[in-house]
Order: structure tokens, then sequence, then C-alpha cells
């Protein structure tokens, strides 16, 4: 089939496609996981070209270390003769893909490339193994491995030119057996340590190679025959007890390895389904049982041990930022020490370039060694791409319209651009937050330069501000710079309406006890049109006057909030719901609340603020207050500080738990109680079900013996009659799916 599907695309249109697919991962972040997996079938077999050459190159661009793509990629190259281009993959893919099966292909190409070369051959395609065994020496299935190298050492026949290149270089003569049978012992002594599936076979092996050995020693006559049986049977006594442990170790690590899927195409979190979710389970289980070291090795093999358990996890995790980090704790902690973490984190950023977190520890990682300068180039790395390129000013205002007004004031230059520049605002605060307080920790005037260059580039974000001015009070106790900075931001016509900010300066002036400028604060504020329908500044303010003021004063404050956001709609309970957040809100302290733990849950599940009670029938959530398409309850008041009407509390029957106001739901009772049964979408974390899966698997149930919620139960009702389900459009998504199953498996047929 795939032959035939390729046979109908050029491969010109196999590239267009795969740059299809790249596009949507780049700009809309969809990885379409069984159309690259068909794409790579697609090109299987393909004669290479520079078109499909192309497609293998979008294709390992959208999963980097996916060892079957970068298999396929050598197959190609070797089929088409192009020894440059297979030397030039392996060199890209070796080592950030360790996997026997490359490695395989890797000897295989070497052995071949170096036959006509003789002695000089020999010699690197030894080397080469050598190589291959210290880097994927380690592995479950490196058994044929270890066979194939032993094989190679002790193929050649004396007299042969192999045999000379192996053994007769820089030897005296008559010493070619000798260095042979030590290179032997010591190949099969590392081999015998390695829980691998060939285990017992290499021990069966070097057993038999020692008693040949003793024997050849024998039978060359003299007394050397007796002491050299008797070495042979010390040196098997002395290896015994390491290959057992080495085979109780097989066990346990066979069954660690059970269910991974080394060949799994690396995705971010979330973006690979639940089995995704079990390979990183899988992974993670299987790297915290090799660091136990169950077979007590020697530090040197159980770091290489370690290590390549590490870069085999980040074949299929290499999104995974806490599997990178902890391989680089591994490294600073037990591992190959601080250099290697250093170069572990490096490639983290290079792997993951928007991933702050991996960029902090990284800077982090360099200033505790004193290596101010590397760590400063790592902060500068992520603010240059916040700020306009050298010149982009000059180059703005040369490319002004000719009717553009020259007193206008000119539009603010974009900024560099990069993968930090593409995060939301609160990333590029970050950015520049650390910077700061990298800056703070040489000397406060280097942190006051930064906030300068902070805020002067485009789009700022107001926590830069914030962070700022609590950096003067906190380190300084400069109270006077910190105000001033905070009205700074005030100027800032975008500032003035996030209640984000407003708050946080409230805070600070509180911190100080400035409670009057504090109290003008808020009132001023409140002037804004935006800000006078804040849920989140009403509240604030209220919770400020009900502690710092008189009675009376707050009483009046609360009728003014009222006013301020609207009265409540009229869906049944709208009122009481508004009452009783006011007066929790009242008598409120931290996360306390003036009512007992049940009651409270309630209280907060009807404000829309918590989940629903054990035991409590779940209503359909009320829409946003004195509107009808408003925000639903619960929601970050971010929305509300931009024009929302009112408070939010969940007032049953105004909205269904689908969203939306509407007529009731059509879909059949049971499925519909169903619903009503399931927490609210703002409550659930962690990946999207499969649509397709959840309903077969549920039409698919058989019916249980008391008709209660079952699959059978479900086709029962779904095909009743259209007048005993009210013929909603629930029961006709149903069976269209279940006539388009039909269809398909009469095709399969």
């Amino acid at each position: 089939m795939a032959d035939e599907r390729r046979r109908g695309r050029s491969p010109a249109e196999l590239l267009e496609r795969a740059q299809q697919l790249r596009l949507k991962i780049q700009e809309q972040d969809v990885y379409d996981l069984q159309a690259f997996k068909q794409l790579l079938d697609d090109v299987r077999g393909a004669a290479m070209s520079d078109e499909i050459s192309l497609v293998y190159e979008e294709l390992v661009a959208a999963f980097p270390t996916a060892v079957g793509i970068w298999t396929r990629y050598v197959e190609a190259e070797m089929a088409a003769g192009n020894a440059e281009g297979v030397k030039a993959v392996f060199g890209r893919c070796l080592m950030q893909c360790p996997s026997v099966d490359l490695w395989f292909m890797y000897l295989k190409f070497i052995k071949k490339s170096n036959e006509p070369r003789g002695a000089e051959g020999i010699l690197e395609t030894r080397q080469a193994y050598d190589f291959t065994l210290d880097t994927i020496g380690q592995d479950i299935h490196s058994g044929p491995l270890w066979q194939e190298y032993i094989g190679f050492l002790s193929g050649p026949k004396p007299g042969s030119p192999a045999y000379a290149a192996l053994w007769s270089s820089g030897m005296v003569g008559g010493q070619e057996e000798s260095s042979k049978t030590a290179a032997l012992r010591r190949t099969y002594q590392r081999a015998i340590v390695v829980p691998t599936h060939s285990l017992e076979l290499i021990w069966k092996n070097y057993e038999a190679f020692e008693q040949q050995t003793a024997a050849a020693a024998a039978a060359g006559g003299g007394g050397s025959g007796l002491a050299a049986k008797q070495f042979s049977q010390r040196v098997i006594g002395e290896q015994r007890p390491r290959f057992q442990a080495a085979r109780m170790a097989y066990r346990e690590r066979k069954r660690k390895m059970e269910g991974i899927d080394p060949a799994a195409l690396p995705v971010p979190p979330g973006k690979g389904g639940p089995q995704q979710q079990e390979q990183a389970r899988l992974w993670k289980a299987f790297l915290e049982y090799e660091r136990s070291n169950p077979q007590r090795l020697e530090a040197g093999a159980l770091a290489q041990r370690v290590e390549l358990g590490y870069m085999q996890a980040l074949m299929c995790l290499l999104h995974f930022p806490e599997v990178w980090y902890d391989y680089a704790r591994w490294h600073a902690d037990a591992g190959s020490g601080v250099a290697q973490a250093t170069a572990c984190l490096v490639r983290a950023v290079a792997a993951l370039p928007n991933c702050l977190l991996l960029h902090f520890a990284l800077a982090d990682l360099q200033e505790a060694q004193g290596h101010t300068d590397a760590a400063r180039e790592v902060y500068e790395s992520l603010v240059k791409q916040l700020e306009p390129p050298p010149g982009a000013a000059q180059q703005q205002q040369q490319q002004q319209p000719n009717g553009a007004d020259p007193a206008a004031p000119p539009a603010p230059p974009e900024p560099a651009g990069g993968p930090i520049a593409a995060l939301p605002p609160d990333q590029h605060a970050l950015a520049w937050i650390q910077y700061m307080r990298f800056c703070r920790r040489e000397s406060l005037l280097a942190s006051r330069k930064m906030f300068i260059r902070a805020k002067k580039a485009p789009r700022c974000p107001w926590q830069v501000y914030v962070a700022s001015a609590l950096m003067e009070w906190r380190h300084v106790r400069e109270r006077d710079v910190a105000r001033k900075i905070f009205e700074k931001g005030l100027e800032v016509a975008e500032y003035a309406t996030t209640p984000e900010y407003i708050l946080a300066y409230a805070d600070f002036l509180c911190d100080v006890g400035d409670v009057d400028n504090a109290r003008a604060l808020f009132e001023r504020v409140l002037t804004e049109d935006a800000n006078r329908k804040s849920v989140l500044l009403w509240e604030r303010y209220l919770a400020f006057e009900f502690e710092m003021g008189d009675l009376q004063s707050a009483l009046r404050l609360e009728k003014r909030a009222r006013e301020a956001l609207g009265e409540l709609s009229g869906a049944p309970g709208a009122g009481a719901a508004r009452n009783i957040q006011l007066l929790l809100l009242r008598y409120q302290f931290l996360d306390s609340y003036a009512c007992p733990p049940g009651q409270q849950q309630y209280l907060l599940h009807l404000m829309g603020k918590g989940p629903a009670p054990p035991g409590f029938e779940r209503q359909r959530r009320g829409g946003a207050a004195g509107s009808e398409g408003g925000d639903g309850a619960g929601q970050d008041d971010r929305n509300a500080g931009r024009g929302g009407d009112g408070w939010s509390p969940a007032v049953p029957g105004e909205r269904d738990m689908r969203g939306g106001t509407g007529p009731p739901s059509a879909l059949p009772p049971l499925l519909d109680r169903f619903l009503s049964m399931l927490p609210a979408p703002e409550y659930l974390d962690g990946p999207v079900p499969d649509l397709n899966l959840v309903l077969d698997t549920l039409l698919g149930m058989p019916d249980d013996e008391h008709g209660g919620v079952a699959g059978g139960g479900v086709k029962r009702e779904l095909e009743g009659d259209e007048h005993d389900m009210g013929g909603g459009p629930g029961r006709d998504i149903f069976r269209m799916r279940a006539k388009q199953r039909a269809r398909l498996a009469a095709g399969d047929a």
C-alpha cells in the first residue's frame, strides 16, 4: 500500500506535504503524528534526490532525536551510494541518538568503507568498535555488538594481513597471541557485567575461551599447562560473582524496560496523548532504577550507564524540561561534574530555546562557578530578542510614508524577535527581572541601569516596574524611589487600567504604612471607566477599608461598589449570591472565612470560586452578572477589569454546563445526567481525551444486569423512537458515527 501511495506522489509533492506539516508545528503548535508517519512511509524507498533529501531534512528538523527517521535517512543515502552524505548524516545523529540499530548501521558502513584500505582500515574499524561500545555498550540490546566485536578480534588467523594489523603492530615477535588473548579477556570481562539479552551466551563463550586458552597452553608442552589451567579456573571463579550480579540485575532491568518505545516521536508534553504520558512515566522509573546502582558498579561504569539512560530517554522526551534538568543535576551531584552539567544545560537550551527555566538554570550554574561573563551572555541572548535590532529606529524613520504627520510621535520599533519574543508578556518580564536580579548581585547601580534599559524596550511588561520598585525598597529601603517608579508606571495608559499593577502598588503602600496614599490610589484609579468595572479592584478596596477604615466608610464603599458594578441578572438566587459574597468578603482574613468548612465549600461554589461539595448535584452554571454573554464565574479578573459587567456568581439556571445560553439540552436524558455529574472544565488539568475513543468505548460497553449506565443502555436510548428523545442533535451525531464505523468496516472487509 505504501508503495502504491508513493507511486502516486512525486518528490515535489512529498516535499510540499513535509513543509506543510512543519508549518503547522511552527505556526499552530500542532503535531499531526499520523500524517508524519504516513509521510515517512511514503518517502521510504524513494530514490534519493534533492527533493527527497529536503523531505528528510524537514522530518529531522521536526523530530531531531527520532531514531526511526535518522535510520531511514541513512538507508536512503546508502542506497544512493553517497558515502559523503552517509558520513554527514552519521555525524549529526549518532551522539544524540544512542540506538543500537543506528550504531549497527554505522559499524556496517565503517567496515565496508575500510575493506579496501588494508591494515590501516582494520585499525580504524577496531577504533570504531571501541567507540561504539564505549557509547552504547551498556544498552540491554547491545549483546550482539559485544559478540560481533569478539568475533572481529578472534576471527583473523595467524599469518593473515588482518592478524598482523591487529596484533603485530608495536609488538615484539612471538607476543602476538598473548596480546590477542589479553584483549579478548578484557572484552569478555567488560561484556559479562552488562545486563543484556545475550548475557548467558556471552558467559558460556567466555568460559569456553578460558578453557581453550588453558588447553592451548597445555598443548604447548613444558610445565606451563597445569599453571595455565589453574589460572583459567581462578579467573573464571573471580568473574562468576560479577556475572551473577549482572544476571540478577538483568531480570529487573528487563522488567523496567517493558513497555518503553525508544522509537517514539519526540513531541512536547500533552501532544502525544496517553501513550506519551505512559512513556514518560516508564522512562523516569527506569532512570531512577539505573541511578540506584543495583549492581554496585564503580563510579566510572555507573556514570557511563546512567548517562546512556538519560540520552536514550531524551530521544523520546526531548521536550520535557524536567528530564533535562534532572540530567544536569545528576551530573553536578554524582556524575561527571559541573562541567558536564553545564554542557548538558547548553544542549537543553538549544533543544528548548523558549524554556526560560532552563536558561535561568544555566545562568545560575555559570554564575555559581564564578563565570559571570558566561552567565551574562545567557541573559543577553534572552533580552536581545525583546529589544529592537541595532539601527531599527533610524530605518523605521527612513521608511515613514511621505504623507505622515511629522509632529506625530513615531511608532515604537518592533523587537528583534526569537523564541522568547514569541512568548506571552509575563515571560518577557521574567527575562528582564532575572537579569535585573543578576545585576543587583553585582551592584544596585547595575540593576538600575538594567531597569532603564528594560523600560525602553517595546511593550515592556508592567511586572518589570513592580520588580524594580520592590528591589529598591527591600534592599536599600529607598521608599521614595520605589514610589516614584510605581508612579512612573501609572503614566503608561495600559498599566493604569491593569488591576494587577494597581494592586501591587497598593500592597506596597500598605506594607510601608502609607494608608492614606493607598486609599488615594484606589480613589484615583477608580475614576477610569475600565477600572470601575473591575471586580478585583472593588473587592480589594473593600477588604482594605474593612481592615483599615471605620465601619461606616466601609459600608458606604460597599454601596458604591454595588452601584458601579450594576445589579446582577434576575436569575433565581442571584441576589443571595451577591449579598453572601459581600458578607464573606467583609470578614475574610487570608483564606479563612467566617463559616464552617462545609458551608464554606458550598458558598464558594455558589460564587463560582470552588467545586461543588460532595453529594451536591452540580447546578447549571450562571453567566456573567448583569449581561447576557458575560464571562462565566470564577474567570480571571483580566476580562472583568477590561469592562466586565459585575460579579459572576454561579447562578443556577442561567447557563448550562456546556457553556452559552439557550434552550435546554437536546441530549438523551441518560447522557445529560452523565454530563451533569462531570466537574467543570476549569477544574480539570491534563491532556484532552480522544473524543472518538471515549464515545466508541461507551457505545461498545455491554449491558449490565441492572440496566444501569452501560453502553447497551446508551444504545437503546439512541436507537429509540424520535418522540421518546425529542429528536435532538445529540442522537444524530451518535448515529452518524455508528454509520461511519459501519462503512469503514465494510470497506476493510
